[in-house]
């Protein structure tokens, strides 16, 4: 006789309607009552969240091994509350599982605990400085980022309009040459010749650009130039793309989540954050039910 009043199936659906669709307590017990037919206490429903927690940590922390391994992974990060403070929510997103973690700094050493020092792969992000730590040769940075940057160089306009309106002229090139053959791989074995004459384009405004009257734009050319093996890692790596979409796709609920929980109040409900999202992104990869998993 299994100990406690609820099943594996209603424990579940209880921790999925928090962690996943996002309802308050409150709203879980009432649509327990009136749906399922299940009188569930609110203090039931944080312990029911605290024993898939448990039940999940073996699993994932499976998931954070096979991270580490991957020959590629996309990386990102965004704000949370812990008791009203500000921490940090990051995510890796690899071919086969994602896994987040929370944490109270926005350093690059939570990343490295999360890859470990050992990691060989690729990682694709933005231009924070918290993945400094893994060289320009073993990172593409985000060219979604970089058209922002670029557009919003035109958006400032003066001087710097002579490097934000050519680059996006580029950068719609590159797009372009890119979509035409991520989905062929004998098609992406031409790429680095296709994205030749725009490597040498871009070397040659942001060259001229460093000597720019806007100091934003001489910047920004200063920064690509330095991170140039960065922005072409999609050309030659199999795998890497040139956008850190992954990533922010695979934050996007927990962001929403914050917005509607403003965060959490303790390490335990850390955990839980971490683990339900970690199993709930992995499952959507590979086409699995969360709920039966």
């Amino acid at each position: 006789v299994p100990s406690g009043a609820f099943g594996p199936r209603l424990q579940a659906t209880v921790a999925l309607l928090t962690g996943r669709y996002h309802l308050s307590r409150r709203a879980v017990v009432a649509l327990c009552t009136e749906v399922l037919g299940a009188d569930v206490a609110l203090g039931s429903v944080a312990g029911l969240c605290q024993a898939t927690s448990a039940a999940l940590a073996e699993p994932v922390a499976a998931a954070e091994q096979a991270v580490r391994t991957a020959a590629v992974a996309n990386a990102d990060e965004t704000s949370w509350l812990l008791a009203g403070k500000t921490c940090w929510l990051w995510v890796v997103v690899t071919a086969h599982a994602t896994v987040f973690r929370l944490a109270k700094s926005r350093s690059g050493k939570v990343l490295q605990a999360m890859l470990s020092e050992q990691f060989a792969g690729h990682v694709g992000s933005d231009r924070w400085t918290g993945y400094l730590w893994l060289g320009v040769g073993r990172r593409q940075v985000c060219w979604a980022h970089l058209k922002r940057d670029f557009q919003g160089l035109v958006d400032r306009g003066g001087a710097a309009t002579a490097v934000g309106e050519p680059a996006l002229a580029l950068v719609a090139r590159l797009f372009t040459a890119w979509h035409a053959v991520r989905d062929d791989p004998a098609a992406r074995a031409r790429l680095p010749q296709t994205m030749q004459p725009i490597q040498d384009e871009f070397r040659t405004l942001l060259t001229g650009g460093r000597e720019n009257p806007s100091a934003k734009a001489a910047g920004l050319c200063r920064a690509l130039l330095d991170l140039w093996p960065a922005l072409w890692a999609f050309v030659t790596v199999p795998g890497v793309e040139p956008t850190n979409n992954a990533a922010e796709r695979a934050l996007r609920p927990a962001v929403l989540w914050r917005k509607q929980s403003f965060g959490t109040q303790c390490d335990a409900g850390n955990r839980f954050v971490e683990r339900l999202l970690s199993t709930v992104t992995t499952c959507q990869q590979h086409q699995r039910s969360a709920l039966d998993y």
